[in-house]
């Protein structure tokens, strides 16, 4: 009788572990190995890496100007195209530096003192207003034309930008009854069309 019980024991005692190792397995206690337990938790991490945005660089724009230069017989203004890589968040700025850089094509003559500083520039209500040293007037070469040249180059570029129709001219900050000695530029000034001439 005792070999009996101890057997009927050890049936009920096995099927006892069998169950109980089906049942951690179902509900999920039974670990996985070290190594697929890496697999599971790394994917999740490279998902980002392939859903990542394009690099702003990616998206950035060349920006074209034109701008405004004396021919050889300072009769006309001539326009000439620069195009600048890259986004130009300040195209106005970026259109004063080009002038005091002076022309690409030699057959064109710079309108600009070449060591002039632009101080600072901004628009309001349609007027550009451009903040120069005083080497726009120490260094500029003088003359009505040379003076009529100097500004209409720089109204006609700037207001070749959208959002801009006159161009208000200051010296350290300061607005002059005539920057350059013979226009006047107490008020901003408006393009003018017949100084202009295309190819």
């Amino acid at each position: 009788m005792g070999q009996k019980t101890a057997r009927v024991f050890l049936l009920f005692f096995l099927i006892g572990i069998g169950l109980g190792i089906a049942g951690g397995w179902l509900s999920g206690r039974i670990l996985l190995p070290p190594m697929e337990q890496t697999r599971e938790e790394a994917a999740p991490r490279k998902m980002p890496q392939k859903q990542s945005p394009l690099s702003p660089r990616s998206e950035e724009q060349p920006a074209f100007l034109t701008l405004y230069f004396s021919d050889e017989e300072a009769m006309f203004l001539r326009p000439e195209r620069r195009t600048l890589e890259g986004p130009a968040a300040d195209k106005a700025a970026a259109v004063i530096g080009e002038l005091i850089r002076g022309p690409e094509s030699e057959d064109l003559v710079r309108t600009m003192p070449p060591n002039v500083v632009l101080r600072k520039v901004w628009v309001e209500d349609g007027v550009a207003y451009v903040d120069f040293s005083r080497e726009f007037q120490t260094e500029h070469w003088g003359g009505s034309t040379g003076d009529t040249f100097t500004l209409f180059s720089v109204v006609n570029s700037l207001t070749e930008l959208p959002g801009i129709e006159a161009v208000q001219f200051l010296v350290e900050g300061k607005v002059e009854e005539a920057a350059l000695g013979h226009t006047d530029t107490t008020e901003p000034i408006r393009r003018r069309e017949d100084l202009i001439i295309r190819e």
